[in-house]
């Protein structure tokens, strides 16, 4: 490995042992780890290391043109942590956004970024070396990155399971005190006891339903969401019984928020990235004040909990009116009868555009329309579809574009749910 790039090498590997030991013994090295997404066609992979320069990949997968370099050929069991935890101001991971709705960006991190978000995180959650974290999360996603550096610093044990094992067993089989998890993986096991070590079941990567997380808290899970991006290392807030379930919780003790003019959201923190790497330079993440231009929108509560609104380059315009689609899927969620939804715009020749909701429940699909005309105006009452099948999940968020996509060609080829919609 010692022939690399000036911005590291590329790993696409699955979450396992020795990708966690390849991760932190590049970061040891100081040779920038560019992780990407063992779920992207081989294609998607070789383009973002092209594009950054990477001549180098560690993989064991074989639809790959850039040069491979076998996990075996590398060391992964002796690392020195210690080193590690000293930190250091040079590059130490690119991490790819989700890229739910536009183009993943390639975000940089020091190390300093990542240990100062464990530090904020550990200290709020007092982590310990009696605790158990499970990473059921990619390594190639910020917050799975994140379990690694805290069980670093805290002592915590941090637990890969059998990827085959089910959620729930896993939990119990291991005894775990602190799982990360998004909205999905909560539905999967709101409705059974959480093991009697569980100490903190954070879940983030997006709104969660409010009637999951209430079925979830009665089943016993002690559920603390969070908000948080690639950019700034994972979770800046945290709540806990003291706030709103539907709320994203206080700051977390490290990081600043506010709200602009605009309604974005801004952080300001250490664990905030570097910069994104474009065409071979690296690009500043925020303004001249320091502070990181989120676009999500939010607003705070009475006792200052964050509440995440969307995202601001979600919105669309039908028939001249500003239409926020998470405003929508907070709406169906609030129907007990839905336990997931997503709304899209999709191109309209009398509106321009409007929106599509694909919903995962037991809701009648006839009647829903004239359910959401009590609390939303007409133009924003969808057409509704089932949940699809044909969408893997490939990323930790929920893949927009995929379902503006599903959308359109279902629009094209067949009717909606009949009733499903009051334009």
């Amino acid at each position: 490995m010692s022939n690399h790039s000036p911005f590291g090498v590329g790993i696409c590997l699955r979450t396992n042992w020795q990708s966690v030991g390849i991760i932190l013994e590049c970061i040891r090295k100081e040779m920038p780890a560019c992780i990407l997404s063992w779920q992207w066609p081989g294609a998607l992979v070789d383009e973002a290391l092209s594009r950054l320069g990477i001549e180098s990949v560690i993989t064991t997968r074989k639809d790959l043109k850039t040069r491979q370099i076998h996990p075996d050929s590398c060391e992964s069991s002796r690392i020195d942590y210690r080193k590690v935890l000293q930190g250091s101001d040079k590059i130490a991971t690119i991490l790819h956004t989700s890229g739910t709705s536009n183009e993943p960006k390639a975000v940089v991190h020091t190390l300093d970024n990542h240990l100062a978000s464990a530090r904020n995180a550990c200290l709020k959650l007092n982590l310990n070396r009696k605790d158990r974290w499970l990473l059921r999360l990619p390594l190639w996603h910020v917050s799975g990155m994140s379990i690694v550096f805290r069980c670093l610093m805290s002592g915590a044990n941090v637990v890969i399971p059998d990827p085959e094992m089910p959620l729930i067993k896993a939990l119990h089989t291991h005894r775990i005190t602190h799982v990360s998890m998004v909205a999905a993986q909560l539905i999967q096991v709101m409705d059974q006891p959480p093991p009697a070590s569980m100490r903190a079941a954070i879940v983030g990567g997006g709104p969660t339903p409010p009637p999951v997380l209430e079925q979830a808290l009665r089943t016993g899970w002690p559920v603390r969401t969070t908000y948080g991006m690639t950019e700034t290392s994972s979770m800046v807030t945290l709540s806990d019984e003291k706030f709103p379930p539907d709320s994203a919780g206080p700051a977390i003790q490290g990081h600043e928020l506010k709200i602009a003019e605009d309604g974005t959201i801004l952080v300001r923190s250490s664990a905030v990235c570097l910069g994104y790497l474009r065409e071979g330079s690296l690009q500043s993440a925020t303004d001249d004040e320091d502070w990181l231009h989120t676009g999500d929108l939010g607003r705070f509560g009475p006792t200052g909990e964050l509440y995440v609104l969307g995202r601001k380059d979600n919105m669309f315009i039908s028939g001249g009116e500003n239409i926020s689609p998470e405003e929508i899927e907070q709406t169906l969620h609030r129907l007990p009868e839905v336990q997931e939804a997503i709304v899209v715009p999709v191109p309209d020749p009398k509106f321009g555009q409007r929106p599509i909701a694909f919903i995962r429940g037991d809701a009648d699909f006839e009647r829903l329309p004239h359910v959401l005309a009590q609390y939303l105006p007409k133009f924003k009452i969808p057409v509704v579809y089932p949940w699809p099948t044909e969408i893997p999940s490939t990323s930790v968020k929920r893949n927009r574009k995929a379902f503006a996509n599903l959308a359109v060609r279902l629009q094209k080829r067949q009717s909606p749910i009949p009733g499903g919609s009051l334009f």
